[in-house]
């Protein structure tokens, strides 16, 4: 009776993570910004946050900044793909900079901060279909690294001037536990 117990709880805990982990859809740009795992290597290793089974924490290996998270179960691929497709990129590439960090009980998220118009345009774009989300303002950002609480500052002050140029890839809707890829214009 108790394995049985056991068992029942142990699906529910699985049914439960998987419906938190893909609750609602994001968009998200990609970059090549090789510099980014240059700029990692000055990070100590020991001052950076990590949960044992989960990869989402640690140094950023996809170098991407999110358009818009919340969308719901009835936005299909096709509609994302139509609102970038009806966007081109210029060749001036999109700007990192103000290394800064957000923090929560758990860790610090040192990012930069990302520039460019065009992020906030696809965003209002998005936000026109069904979504949900706690934070009212865009701040379009690049995760760096996630860091125990305290631990950002050092690197603000550190990586105070650093700024690169980004250039765009490539755009990811993740929705559904499925991550569709979809090709972006650039001028």
């Amino acid at each position: 009776m108790i394995c049985i117990i056991t068992m029942i709880k142990l699906i529910d805990l699985l049914k439960e993570n998987t419906e938190s982990k893909y609750k609602y859809g994001c968009v998200m740009l990609y970059f090549k910004f090789p510099e980014l795992f240059e700029l990692q290597k000055s990070i100590d290793p020991g001052d950076v946050y990590t949960e044992e089974g989960d990869i989402k924490y640690g140094f950023e290996d996809e170098p991407h900044c999110t358009l818009l998270y919340g969308l719901h179960k009835e936005v299909t691929l096709n509609k994302v793909r139509e609102v970038i497709d009806s966007y081109t990129f210029s060749p001036k590439p999109l700007k990192a900079f103000n290394i800064s960090c957000f923090k929560n009980e758990k860790y610090d998220v040192l990012k930069f901060e990302v520039e460019g118009e065009i992020l906030y345009n696809i965003n209002n774009e998005l936000k026109q279909f069904p979504y949900t989300s706690d934070f009212p303002d865009y701040h379009p950002h690049l995760t760096i690294a996630y860091l125990k609480p305290g631990c950002a500052e050092e690197y603000i002050k550190y990586f105070k001037n650093v700024e690169y140029d980004l250039n765009p890839e490539y755009c990811i809707y993740s929705h559904e536990e499925v991550k569709d890829k979809i090709k972006i214009n650039i001028k």
